[in-house]
């Protein structure tokens, strides 16, 4: 069965004498994956919710037992570390994050922060203090479920939009009870020394200076068939596709729907049916971008009257920079024209713009030879799903492992990864971060 071990496999885990600790990671992970579980099996933690807040004291406390100095920003990003012998030196930082989306999977996220963790314990049991400071990370919200805003916490890091932009923006975006993005942060009920911290009025502080690391290193689900398919546990990421998030908005005229002639309506759902078909031959056409409406909301919502409204999201991806952006003109330009030529109007709200950013070629080379050292096949592909490595880009090198996902199932209930693949992937990331230090 795919997603299982093959006689290869089997046999090679079975000499592996692995030097972390699969066990404990397998043990830490199923844990987080009680936090926030459903009655299908499905994890919810959303940003600052209270699951979210549950998971945070959580991890904060494992941080302390295993004595790694843990520590918080102001933008919520949660750190553990350990003191190299030349602290001035950049540090590694290896991360991930712990929200999810709704009813999602335990391994997403979680997985990456959990083996920062057992390689920082590794070490420290090995008694091995390295040259330059290692951290690991659990970033802020990366899945956007909440307020349909992502990587607040790597974006706070890199201070891309800069703090004023990232706090306007935050008071912008709400939840589906209307609550901003910065007042639940604000009002999260966290408490402990390291809780104190946090504050979206001090988001600056939270910014990293291009000389504070040397590289960032995330492992994560491929959320995919590639790895499976190919009979492999793990893979080398080679780089990620950027991605353009908007809001579009269809305004026409409600009417009753037995009353108002063809000729006479405008119908901002089949506007919004039309363009949504365009968008899907945009994206066809453009091969290599991807493009996606996940969310539509019909107003006023009745079965005898015409919509007067329609909202919808729009997520279009791509590896390369120069056709994504081709896309998205394409896919801006049809709507306009759509909704003019039916006496419509339109509004277009870009709500996140990402590039791509290609695996650092030293990042690479260390995960590399470390599967080399194992004596496993080497295997690259590149990542269609957007990860904070992708926003850590513009600050460091940066670099990703792909666990295989069985089934490519993600994002739902029925996520899961077998024990020997999460044990070698952190055995691969181990190996690669002596390597980097």
């Amino acid at each position: 069965m795919k997603g299982e071990l093959n006689p290869m496999e089997a046999n090679f885990m079975e000499n592996l004498n692995l030097t972390i600790d699969g066990n404990r990671l397998w043990n830490r992970l199923m844990a987080f994956g009680k936090i926030g579980e459903g009655d299908n099996g499905g994890v919810t933690r959303t940003s600052f919710d209270q699951k979210d807040i549950e998971a945070r004291k959580f991890f904060l406390k494992l941080l302390e037992q295993a004595d790694l100095s843990p520590y918080m920003d102001a933008a919520g990003n949660i750190f553990g570390q350990i003191i190299g012998k030349n602290p001035e030196l950049p540090a590694i930082l290896i991360g991930s994050h712990l929200d999810t989306v709704n009813s999602g999977g335990r391994f997403d996220g979680a997985m990456g922060v959990l083996m920062g963790v057992e390689v920082l314990c590794t070490l420290k049991e090995k008694g091995i203090q390295p040259e330059r400071t290692i951290k690991v990370v659990s970033l802020t919200d990366e899945e956007g479920a909440r307020f349909d805003y992502a990587f607040v916490g790597s974006t706070a890091l890199v201070g891309t939009e800069g703090s004023g932009k990232l706090k306007e923006n935050l008071a912008a975006a709400t939840d589906k009870d209307g609550n901003s993005y910065l007042e639940a942060m604000k009002q999260a009920s966290l408490e402990g020394e390291y809780f104190n911290e946090i504050n979206p009025d001090l988001l600056e502080q939270a910014q990293l200076g291009k000389n504070d690391l040397k590289a960032y290193i995330e492992v994560h689900i491929e959320q995919g068939k590639v790895l499976e398919n190919k009979d492999l546990a793990v893979g080398i990421v080679t780089g990620i596709s950027g991605g353009e998030w908007a809001e579009v908005t269809i305004m026409g005229e409600a009417g009753h729907a037995g009353t108002t002639w063809m000729k006479e309506r405008k119908d901002a759902l089949t506007a919004a049916a039309e363009c949504i078909v365009a968008i899907e031959k945009i994206a066809q056409d453009n091969i290599g971008s991807v493009a996606t409406v996940g969310k539509l909301e019909v107003k006023p919502g009745s079965s005898n009257v015409i919509p007067g409204r329609v909202d919808f999201t729009l997520d279009v991806r791509d590896i390369s920079n120069e056709r994504r952006e081709k896309t998205v003109t394409q896919i801006y330009h049809s709507i306009r024209t759509i909704a003019a030529n039916r006496g419509l109007g339109c509004e277009i709200r870009q709500v996140q713009s990402l590039s791509s950013v290609m695996s650092s070629p030293i990042v690479m080379k260390a995960v590399k030879d470390s599967l080399q050292e194992l004596q496993y096949p080497v295997y690259e592909l590149p990542s269609g799903a957007a990860h904070d490595a992708m926003v850590l880009g513009e600050l460091t090198d940066i670099g990703m492992i792909f666990v295989r996902s069985k089934s490519g199932i993600s994002h739902h209930p029925d996520e899961w990864s077998s024990f020997e693949d999460v044990a070698l992937g952190c055995e691969v990331l181990f190996r690669t971060t002596l390597k980097l230090l």
